[in-house]
Order: C-alpha cells, then sequence, then structure tokens
C-alpha cells in the first residue's frame, strides 16, 4: 500500500515498526490489550520522521495516523476509563462488525487488485490508488445492502456501546480525526484546489472529506450512509 502511494523507502523505514503493530490489529484478538504497543510505535515513527524532515516535507503520515495520535494523547484519559471493559468484551464487535462489513476482504481486495500491485511495482501512482478506494469507503455487495467505511462506522459505533457504554462514541470520535483533518483543511483551500480535489477524489469517499457529513456522522446520523 505505502508503495503504491509513492512513499519513499525513507518514510517506510520510520514507520514500519509501527505498521508491524497495526498489522497485530488484523487477527482482532486482544485489540484493546495492543493499544500501548500501537502508541508507543507511533510515537517512534512520528519521533523518526521528524529527524528526516525531507521524508514526509507534507505530514501526510502524521494526518493520515492522527486517528492514533488523537486515542493515544487527547483521549487517552477517556480511553483508560473504558480499557478494562474493551478488555474484555471489545474483540467481539471488531469481528462482528468485520463480518457484517466485510472490512479485512475489501481491504485483501483492494491490496491484491492488479492496478495496485502494479502501482507499487512502478513506484507509486496516487491517482491510481484513489480511482480504486471507492470499494472501501462505500460499496454494494452480494452480501449485504453495503459494505466499507459507510457500514463500519455505524456499526462499530453501535456494537460497542451494547457492550462498553459511550465507548462506542469513542471510538468513532477517533476514527474520524484524519477525515476532520482532510476536511478542515478542504475548507480553508483556495477554490482552484476545492475544485480540482472535488473532481479527483473518489466519489464514494466523498462524504468523508464533507464537513456536513462527518458532522451529520458524530451526531449518529448514519442513514444518509446506505447506498442510494
Amino acid at each position: 500500500m505505502m508503495r503504491a502511494l509513492g512513499a519513499p523507502l525513507c518514510l517506510r523505514k520510520c514507520i514500519d515498526p509501527f505498521l508491524e503493530e497495526v498489522a497485530n490489529l488484523w487477527n482482532m484478538r486482544e485489540i484493546a490489550k495492543n493499544i500501548q504497543p500501537l502508541c508507543r510505535n507511533h510515537a517512534i515513527a512520528l519521533d523518526c520522521l521528524h529527524k528526516y524532515l525531507t521524508c514526509d516535507p507534507h505530514n501526510l503520515f502524521k494526518t493520515a495516523s492522527s486517528s492514533v495520535e488523537k486515542m493515544c494523547g487527547e483521549r487517552a484519559p477517556l480511553l483508560e476509563k473504558v480499557r478494562p471493559c474493551l478488555i474484555k468484551h471489545g474483540d467481539i464487535p471488531a469481528q462482528v462488525c468485520d463480518s457484517r462489513c466485510h472490512g479485512r476482504a475489501n481491504i485483501t481486495a483492494f491490496i491484491n487488485n492488479p492496478a495496485i500491485t502494479m502501482a507499487a511495482l512502478m513506484g507509486g501512482n496516487i491517482l491510481t490508488v484513489n480511482e480504486h478506494l471507492g470499494g472501501l469507503c462505500r460499496r454494494l455487495c452480494n452480501f449485504s445492502a453495503f459494505s466499507g467505511l459507510n457500514c463500519a462506522l455505524p456499526c462499530i459505533t453501535m456494537e460497542l456501546n451494547k457492550v462498553c457504554p459511550l465507548s462506542g462514541w469513542l471510538t468513532l470520535d477517533i476514527l474520524l480525526q484524519p477525515f476532520e483533518t482532510v476536511a478542515d483543511h478542504l475548507l480553508d483551500s483556495s477554490p482552484v484546489l476545492k475544485d480540482f480535489i472535488a473532481n479527483r477524489i473518489n466519489k464514494k469517499c466523498k462524504f468523508l472529506v464533507q464537513k456536513s457529513e462527518l458532522i451529520k456522522l458524530r451526531k449518529g446520523q448514519f442513514n444518509h450512509l446506505r447506498p442510494e
């Protein structure tokens, strides 16, 4: 994925240990227990990139991983309060929502897409990546009415709230952080850049960078996420 985006080698070296911790979450076992090493390696990655400023001059990794930064920093006290409950009960909601929304299957299909594989081999092509992102954001499928993030966000919010009250809203707040960062940047950008992004971004993912849509999500208004 990082190669497909054209990430330079120095950036990949800085963030590889962090990505290994992310990979540990793939099996959806003991998720809450894996948060601390995830936070630790995220801080190490940011420190590494700070030493080599030319590796990520636009802070793309910091933006993309801002959910982790928020979870480990600003929201850490709240997360610590629900951590005992999440250790006992937090894995099941994640597994239920993965089964319902096909999150891991969608990611696997995206990574194994021949176009993405070719982009990685050729040194990266962000336009190709963008063209194929739609399935991760919003997708009609044979197994359910909808899948992708438009399914996963409401699912994980509601399922976590059932087992650990308010933890779903906390998780939603954390997960939305990178999208809100991008949305805020777009609000402050020039009309030319706004038009360029509007025309280029995969239409199935637009709801994730529109401030009005993100506000609806924060309010728990999920009905607009269903496919038209």
